[in-house]
C-alpha cells in the first residue's frame, strides 16, 4: 500500500511541474507499441543503408582506383572478402617469387629501361622474405635480340609490342636465377614518389652519409645529400635516395643503390601495413590511387587478400637482402661493345652457380631455426674437398658437433642419416638437395651427441 502511495505522489508532482519526459516517454510507448516497433525498424534500416552505402562508395572508389593495375578483373568482392582459402602460385611448392621492376616516366630518356630489378621471394617454411637485386649491367642473352645488358630486356619487349616488356625480362630473369617467376610488379619514378607521399612519408635508416654531385646537371652546384641516421622522407626525397648512384664514398655504385632501394621498399612495407595506414581510409585510398596510376602487375585482384595476409606475418628485421655483385664471387666486371658489364665467373651464359645462390638464399634461416646437431665425416681420402665443404657448411650456419674421418675411407656414395624422426625437416631437405642423395632414417643410440650424420663420398664434386 505504501509503494502505491509513493508512486501516486511522484506522478502528482510530475503532473504539476511537467518536468518528467522519461515518465511521459514510458507512458507513450505503453500506449503505442506498434509505433515503437516501427521507429526501431526504421532506425535499423537507416543505419544498415548508411553502412552499406558508405562501404559501397569506398569499395567502388577503391575498385575504380586500381582496376587497371591487375591482370585479372574479377570484381571488388575479391578485394574486400579476404583470401577465402585462395593460395598464391608457388605456395604449394614452398616458395613464391615476384620480380620487382623500376622504370622511368613517360618522356624520360630511356624510360623503358628497367634500372631496378629485384627478385623477391617468400619462403613458406620459414615465413621469411628475401630480396636479391640483379645489377642492371649484368650481361645476358635476350630472346630474339642477342646479348645485352639486362636492364634493356624490358625495353626490347616494349619495342616489339607495348605491354610485353615485363614478360620479356621475366624470361631473362628466370634464365639467370633458375627460379620460376610467378608474378611481376612494375612501378615508374613518379609512382614511387606518389606512393611514399600517399603514405605520409616513410622512415629510413640511412647507413652512410653521402652527396651526389652528378644526380643532375644542376646537382654540381646543388648536390643531393643525405646524412647518416634515421630520417623521415617524403616522396621526392625517397626517389632521390633510391636513384642516386654517382655519390661519394661507399654509396657511389649501382650495388650500393640496390641496397638503398631494398631498404626503401622495406620501409614502405612497414608504413603500408601499420595501423596508422590501415585504419585511415583517406590514406588507404590515396595509396590505391597512386598505385592505379603508376603500377602494373601480373597479380590478380583475387590474390591481393592472400598477399596481405602473408605480408603481415613477415618479420621485417629478419628479411634477407642480397645483391648479385662481384663480392659474391659469382659475377665479375668486364668490358665490351656495351661498355661496363658483369658476366658470370663460370663463363658467359653459365648460370649454374648463380642458380644455387638464388635457390639457397633461405638456407641460413631454416638452419638457424632448427639448429640441428650435425656429424660431418669424411669417407674419402680427399682432405681438400672435405675441408672446403666443412668451411662452407659452417659458414652457412650448420651446427657441426662431430667431424673427422671415418675408419674406412671407401665411401663412393655420400650418406645422410636422420635420427630426428622428422624433427628437423628443412635441414634434412637442404642436405639432401646439396649432396644429391636421399636421407635414411634411424633411431639414435644412447649418449649420441648428433641428430643428423653426413658421411662424404667420392660422388660429391665441390
Amino acid at each position: 500500500m505504501g509503494v502505491l502511495r509513493k508512486k501516486t505522489i511522484i506522478r502528482e508532482e510530475h503532473n504539476e511541474t511537467g518536468k518528467t519526459p522519461v515518465q511521459f516517454g514510458k507512458k507513450r510507448r505503453l500506449k503505442n507499441p506498434a509505433r515503437r516497433r516501427k521507429i526501431k525498424k526504421w532506425a535499423i534500416a537507416t543505419a544498415l543503408f548508411l553502412v552499406l552505402g558508405v562501404g559501397a562508395y569506398f569499395g567502388v572508389r577503391a575498385y575504380n582506383a586500381i582496376k587497371g593495375v591487375f591482370a585479372g578483373d574479377t570484381g571488388i568482392l575479391n578485394l574486400l572478402g579476404g583470401s577465402q582459402g585462395q593460395m598464391l602460385k608457388g605456395e604449394v611448392d614452398g616458395r613464391v617469387n615476384v620480380l620487382l621492376l623500376g622504370i622511368g616516366d613517360e618522356g624520360h630518356a630511356g624510360n623503358t629501361l628497367a634500372d631496378t630489378i629485384i627478385v623477391a621471394s617468400y619462403d613458406t617454411a620459414s615465413k621469411s622474405v628475401s630480396m636479391i637485386s640483379i645489377p642492371r649491367d649484368t650481361y645476358v642473352q635476350i630472346p630474339n635480340n642477342g646479348y645485352a645488358k639486362i636492364n634493356s630486356a624490358h625495353a626490347y619487349g616494349e619495342q616489339q609490342q607495348e605491354g610485353t616488356g615485363p614478360d620479356t625480362i621475366v624470361k631473362v630473369v628466370e634464365e639467370v636465377s633458375g627460379l620460376p617467376i610467378h608474378y611481376y610488379a612494375r612501378v615508374d619514378f613518379t609512382g614511387l614518389s606518389d606512393i611514399v607521399d600517399a603514405l605520409g612519408g616513410v622512415t629510413v635508416d640511412v647507413e652512410n652519409s653521402f652527396c651526389d654531385y652528378g644526380y643532375t646537371r644542376a646537382a654540381y652546384y646543388n648536390p643531393v645529400c643525405f646524412d647518416e641516421g634515421t630520417q623521415t622522407m617524403d616522396g621526392e626525397t625517397a626517389l632521390k635516395y633510391a636513384r642516386s648512384r654517382k655519390a661519394s664514398g661507399k654509396e657511389g655504385s649501382d650495388f650500393a643503390r640496390a641496397k638503398r632501394q631494398q631498404n626503401l621498399l622495406i620501409a614502405m612495407k612497414e608504413k603500408a601495413l601499420s595501423t596508422e595506414t590501415t585504419f585511415n581510409p583517406g590514406k588507404v585510398f590515396s595509396v590505391l590511387e597512386a598505385l592505379g596510376n603508376h603500377i602494373k602487375t601480373s597479380v590478380e585482384m583475387n590474390e591481393i587478400a592472400r598477399i596481405y595476409e602473408l605480408a603481415r606475418g613477415v618479420d621485417t628485421n629478419a628479411m634477407i637482402q642480397k645483391n648479385l655483385d662481384p663480392t659474391t664471387g659469382l659475377v665479375a666486371a668486364d668490358s665490351g661493345a656495351a661498355g661496363y658489364i658483369l658476366v658470370p665467373t663460370a663463363g658467359m651464359g653459365n648460370y649454374d652457380d648463380i642458380h644455387e645462390f638464388f635457390r639457397n638464399v633461405f638456407e641460413g634461416v631454416a638452419i638457424a631455426k632448427e639448429n640441428a646437431k650435425l656429424s660431418f665425416l669424411n669417407g674419402t681420402w680427399s682432405t681438400w674437398n672435405y675441408t672446403n665443404l666443412y668451411d662452407e657448411m659452417e659458414t652457412s650456419g650448420y651446427n657441426i658437433v662431430e667431424d673427422g674421418g671415418t675408419k674406412i675411407r671407401n665411401y663412393t656414395t655420400t650418406e645422410i642419416t636422420d635420427y630426428t624422426n622428422g624433427g628437423k625437416p628443412e635441414t634434412v631437405r637442404m642436405l639432401e638437395e646439396k649432396f644429391g642423395v636421399t636421407a635414411k632414417k634411424a633411431e639414435p643410440t644412447t649418449g649420441q651427441s648428433y641428430e643428423i650424420k653426413v658421411i662424404l663420398g667420392t660422388d660429391y664434386n665441390n
